[in-house]
């Protein structure tokens, strides 16, 4: 077989530069070697490849990257202690912020070993109420573990559950991820409610792994993959 044939050869999206990856990458997300830019390969050769896409809308919410002018959005959830209690992390103030939207532009989908942040805005208004992030395993860009951080004067009214069905079709359907999983304390009953309810499958619980604040605290990890059927993300709009 001629070596070309083994390619598929078609021009980024973003940069417009001629780019070629082989056969086994095709319909599989990629980042650009010239740009950097997180891509679609085709799944045939001739065919164009494709961006990410970013932004997406659910039902009630559009999922975008997150934007200079959320700081005070950010700062109404992000300087909220309570919210903090069953994840990692700690409150962030005005220039922790900041600084955060200042570098987040140049974190993309592909990039190693950084999570990938879509905000989650009110289709009515405009209003930033959390975030979804996305952290790729790398080299393979095949799996992705999905963290989240909502505002709680919106939880209990099922906008985690949108936002994360309409980010599983997007990896599934969109940039044909093999797997993606995702944890949660397991005293958090609403997290745990809320991954089941997505149709993920539970693989399982780890006693006492994570230092939490002070605490010893048990992890349950829950994941689906692309061939698995019944998951919430076909529901998604």
């Amino acid at each position: 077989m001629n070596i070309e044939e083994d390619f598929i050869d078609f021009s980024c999206p973003y940069c417009k530069e001629p780019v070629s990856f082989p056969l086994q990458n095709r319909g599989s997300l990629q980042q650009c070697p010239m740009c950097y830019e997180s891509l679609v390969v085709p799944k045939e050769p001739g065919a164009a490849g494709r961006k990410i896409p970013v932004p997406f809308s659910t039902k009630r919410l559009t999922l975008r990257r997150l934007d200079p002018g959320d700081w005070k959005d950010l700062l109404e959830f992000m300087s909220d202690e309570e919210s903090f209690h069953y994840i990692p992390g700690h409150p962030l103030d005005e220039d922790a912020i900041l600084k955060w939207l200042e570098s987040d532009p140049h974190v993309k989908l592909t990039t190693p070993d950084q999570t990938f942040c879509l905000g989650m805005t009110l289709q009515d208004g405009g209003k930033l109420i959390g975030y979804i992030g996305l952290r790729l395993d790398a080299p393979e860009l095949q799996q992705a573990r999905i963290t989240i951080h909502l505002n709680r004067d919106f939880q209990k009214q099922g906008f985690a559950l949108e936002a994360l069905e309409g980010v599983l079709r997007v990896c599934f359907e969109e940039i044909q991820l093999h797997r993606v999983s995702a944890a949660c304390d397991v005293r958090n009953s609403a997290a745990v409610k809320m991954l089941e309810n997505l149709g993920l499958r539970r693989e399982g619980e780890f006693v006492k792994d994570n230092l939490l604040h002070g605490e010893w605290t048990n992890t349950v990890w829950y994941a689906a993959l692309r061939e698995d059927d019944g998951t919430a993300s076909s529901s998604a709009t």
